[in-house]
């Protein structure tokens, strides 16, 4: 069982339309709008499915200009479809997929629609998966081609996901998906509603290179936590290969919708096979990052989308999507 990497070809976008009140608020047709966009973007290079509450779908048909997205109903409590979705690994030559539990990140207490998601999908798409009692979302973890797996402290070994050891979560980990190491990094962004996703902060994106969101913001909580990252990071990965390369991503300036500031990041990012799909926030490190990427992913297009009001729901354009592998 071999997990696979974002940058690798997909088959699928899967994408979940917004509809808890409760965190968008007055915000909420922003955010949809915002979706509508992205998924008729990342139309135009790989199939999306668009998953929706049989209430929304009028709505959905509505702002999706593409029609060849699907349009598929579920039962759904939140739009966080890398969260509730799948977890999709390789076995032999055949795509398959892990159940996870979700719990609504061990604070929301309507989760059990999208607790269902998975399996829903699974069985949709004819994948065959099974179902593990780890409570684990897609943000929570990343990995790269190496064998090793990325995560943080604040979330699976936080109380409220009712998890058990550190330990216990490794030898599963370890053995699921034939890992080499699980790398532990002690938490994420200061007000992250997820408790610290490391796909806020850290991404691996292949050829020995992997990218880590900074703040020249000395002595904040967010610049310790970083620089404390880049350290365990430069340890266990430089160790591994000298040709290890962490390039730095500037968070954006603070940014603020209706009074709530928005807890933001550029490495929230989605992979297609011809471009990267990047959050843009007009502020004035949208041109640097812009840049970098352009430098990095040399033979891609950086697409940046306007997703404030995505963001400010609580997640971003990877937060939203979960690409399923092509085998």
């Amino acid at each position: 069982m071999k997990l696979i990497p974002e940058w690798k070809d997909h088959s699928y976008c899967l994408i979940a339309w917004p509809c808890n009140l409760d965190l968008y608020g007055s915000q909420i047709n922003k955010a949809k709008i915002e979706i509508a966009n992205l998924a008729n973007q990342i139309s135009e290079e790989e199939k999306v499915n668009m998953y929706c509450n049989s209430a929304d779908y009028r709505e959905c048909t509505t702002l999706i200009s593409n029609k060849s997205i699907s349009i598929i109903e579920t039962k759904l409590d939140d739009s966080w479809m890398r969260d509730i979705a799948p977890i999709f690994y390789k076995e032999k030559n055949s795509l398959n997929a892990i159940s996870f539990n979700f719990n609504g990140y061990g604070k929301y207490p309507e989760f059990k629609n999208d607790n269902k998601v998975s399996e829903f999908i699974c069985s949709n798409l004819n994948i065959p998966y099974f179902k593990n009692n780890l409570t684990l979302e897609g943000g929570a973890i990343t990995y790269d081609d190496k064998g090793n797996l990325f995560t943080t402290e604040s979330v699976l070994l936080n109380p409220n996901r009712k998890n058990e050891s550190k330990t216990n979560i490794e030898d599963q980990l370890l053995k699921l998906f034939d890992l080499n190491k699980i790398i532990w990094i002690p938490e994420g962004l200061q007000g992250d509603d997820t408790d610290g996703h490391i796909d806020n902060i850290f991404c691996p994106i292949g050829n020995d290179k992997y990218l880590l969101a900074y703040t020249n913001q000395n002595e904040t909580r967010d610049f310790n936590v970083l620089d404390k990252s880049k350290k365990i990071l430069e340890d266990e990965l430089i160790f591994q290969s000298p040709k290890n390369q962490i390039i730095q991503i500037p968070l954006p300036s603070e940014i603020y919708i209706n009074q709530k500031k928005i807890i933001a990041s550029y490495i929230n990012f989605y992979f297609t096979k011809n471009s990267i799909f990047v959050p843009k926030f007009n502020v004035k490190e949208d041109d640097e990052v812009y840049d970098i990427f352009q430098s990095v992913f040399i033979d891609k297009k950086i697409k940046m989308v306007e997703t404030s009001h995505i963001n400010y729901g609580g997640g971003n354009i990877h937060c939203i999507t979960m690409n399923i592998p092509k085998i």
